[in-house]
Formats: C-alpha cells, structure tokens, sequence
C-alpha cells in the first residue's frame, strides 16, 4: 500500500527519455525531426530554440504550430518464473490522442534589437494501462501537462553575428491514480532562462544554444486511498514529488548545397544526469527509510539529428530528417514502470507552401521507442518483470504570416 505513493512519478513528458519532452510541439522546419532549428529563420518558432534567430527574421513574424499525437504502449510480461516467460497474464496496453497548440511572435524593435513572445506544450501526457496487469499498483492512469511562457530579446552585432537571451516560465500540472490510491491536481511554477548565438553567412549558419534546468516541486497534492482494506480506505494525506525538466545544449547548422537543396543537422545534449533519484513526499504514511526515492541513476543524452529541405517549385518545397538519441538508462533492474527509457529514433517527412502571404508547413512524424526490459522483482509489492514497447504518431500543421 505504502508504495502506491510512488505512483506520482508519472508517465510524464517532462521524463520518458528526452524524446517525449515534445519538441515536436515547438518544431521550427516542420518535417525535419529538429534538424537546424537553431539556425532556422523562416518561422518564428526558431526563437524557442536559439532566441538569436530573431536578428535574421525581418521587422515581424507569427507562426502558430498545430499537432497531434498518437502515443501507443504495451507491456508485456515475462512472469517471475523462468519457466513461465511471455505468459499473457499481466500484460496491458495503453494508447493516447492528444493535440498541442503553440504560438510564437517576433517583433523588431529598432536597428539592433528584437522582441520574442513564446507559449507553448514543453510537455504532456495522458496515459491508462487498467487495473489487470502486474504494475497496477503503481500506476493505472496519469495525466500531465507542462506550458510555458517564453519572452526573448535578440541584439545583431552585425551583419553576421547574432545573440538572444530569454527567460522560461513554466506552469506543471499532474495528477495520478493507481488500483489503491487517486490523487487531485497537482500544480507548480518553475523558472529559468535560455541564450543563444548565431553566425549567419552567404550560404551556410551555424548556431549555439542553451536551455537551463527547471525544477519542479509538487508538495501539497492531496492523495486519497482506495485501498480494498475497510481501516484505511478513504484515508488522506498530502504527498509530493518533485519532476525536473533538464538543461539542454543545442548545435544546429545548414548549408545551401545548391540554390534547391539545403542539409540541415543538429546535436543536442540533454543533462538527463541531474535525474539520479525521485523523491516522494508525505505528512501521513512515513515513507523515510522504507521507500524515501526511485533510484533512477540516469546517464545524460544525446540526440543527433539531419535533414534535407528541398524546393521542388515556386510553389512547394519538400522536407526529411531522421533523428536518433541515445538512452539514459539500459538496465532493466532500475526501469520504472512511470518511465521506461531507451534509444530513441524518429523520422519525418513534411511540405511547404503559400496561401497567399501565408505560409503552410505540413509534416508527419513517427517515433520509435523500441523495446525497454524491466527487472524489478526484489523488492515488497514489486513484482514486475516483463518488457515496454512504444511509438509515437505525430501529424502538424504550422502557419507563418
């Protein structure tokens, strides 16, 4: 029972791997999986990435990104028998439709200075498995959402040489429920910044950026238990967690290899390190010493990207990329069923064109989470040992005017 509090580690955006931190939802060249959106001008949605891409934007750009998602996750168990692996008992599937919105501005403000205003999903999640497979007890269904306010300044050195600066603003919701205990929202602030570089030349940029570290405290979620147990059903306690969203380094660069055909790419490090342990938090159920974190011990990630941007016509223009990015954690003894990681890999294809003076850029994306083991057998009301398999559909419609 005590460990149903763990529960609030939920299947959260914010930590499935730096994959379902949806980026897709603040894509800048739609259609590329990431690639060159540090060095991309014509959305404004590249100020989110790299804020020192505004300098290259004109006098004023808006660009509102649509999407949604397909999120799809089976688990299938293994028993805690050798004899009994792959036995369909316990075994759960979990799917999800989810849209995002998100709306980005730029505006010059004189010779040397633009203004950026952001908002948009850095995170969300909406997920049931059912209470009749091996993990119910720590988790049934969850939801999470992340949003976050973005405002940015960009100052041209000069012709080529640009830098930004901005600060996040972001606003979590979760709220959970296992087969023995339900939880109401969950709310919190966290701030940080961002800052970028950029050099833009005649036929090729390269572009430098940072996102720092938010941390969220979720301290005061009000938790009810539905446990089966007449004397403890319904009790309450305020329990808490903490989530952190992490720092992220970005390398973007394109090149015009002929007046058609532009290679875009990008190499983004995710400090995924700083999420070693989470802790659980309660003022009812003295979880100290029994169960005081999950030990999640991550290692940080790496995520390259490539892509290619062609102009078919003076009317369309066609897009590709292929993204790949390594695991945080690969054994199986220190998966958890609220966040099971691996290598990650996405591919993308996507179109540009014009409405008048507005631009439409389509794309669709699939990820490929692959097959995630866990091993977690030796521990009270834990006895999980089975395998994770997971995807993500994305279809996105952005408009520039």
């Amino acid at each position: 029972m005590k460990k149903t509090l763990l529960a609030l580690l939920i299947c959260s955006s914010y930590a499935n791997a730096s994959g379902l931190l949806l980026q897709e939802a603040v894509t800048a060249n739609a259609g590329t999986a990431g690639a060159g959106d540090g060095v991309y001008t014509e959305t404004a949605t590249a100020n989110w990435t790299n804020p020192a891409t505004m300098s290259h934007m004109g006098e004023q750009k808006t660009t509102i990104n649509t999407m949604a998602l397909y999120l799809q996750m089976d688990y299938t168990d293994y028993g805690t028998d050798e004899n009994l692996l792959r036995t369909p008992e316990g075994n759960a599937s979990a799917e999800t439709i989810m849209p995002s919105i998100g709306v980005f501005h730029v505006r010059q403000l004189n010779e040397k200075l633009h203004l950026g205003l952001n908002f948009g999903a850095v995170g969300g999640s909406s997920i049931e498995y059912g209470s009749d497979w091996d993990g119910a007890n720590h988790l049934d269904k969850a939801f999470m959402s992340a949003l976050q306010l973005n405002p940015s300044l960009s100052y041209q050195i000069d012709q080529n040489w640009s830098v930004g600066l901005g600060a996040q603003i972001n606003y979590g919701m979760i709220e959970v429920s296992t087969t023995g205990f339900e939880s109401d929202m969950g709310t919190d602030w966290a701030y940080g910044f961002n800052a970028g570089a950029m050099y833009q030349a005649e036929r090729w940029a390269l572009g430098l950026s940072y996102r720092s570290k938010l941390v969220h405290e979720f301290d005061d979620i009000t938790a009810t238990l539905t446990n089966e147990f007449e004397q403890i059903n319904g009790t309450q306690a305020t329990v808490g967690t903490k989530l952190i969203v992490p720092a992220i380094v970005d390398l973007s660069g394109n090149y015009d290899l002929t007046e058609q055909l532009t290679i875009l790419s990008s190499v983004q490090f995710h400090q995924w390190s700083e999420f070693s342990e989470t802790p659980v938090y309660n003022d009812a159920l003295n979880l100290s010493g029994i169960y005081p974190a999950i030990d999640r011990d991550w290692d940080d990630v790496w995520k390259f990207a490539i892509g290619a941007d062609y102009q078919l016509n003076s009317d369309w223009a066609l897009k590709a990329g292929f993204s790949y990015e390594t695991s945080p954690q690969d054994d199986p003894t220190k998966q958890w069923v609220d966040l099971p990681v691996g290598e990650q890999y996405r591919y993308s294809l996507g179109a540009s064109t014009y409405w008048g003076t507005t631009r439409i850029d389509i794309f669709y994306e699939y990820a490929d989470f692959g097959t995630m083991e866990i091993e977690r057998t030796g521990e009270p009301y834990t006895q999980i040992n089975g395998e994770f398999e997971g995807s993500i559909h994305f279809v996105g419609a952005n408009f520039t005017f």
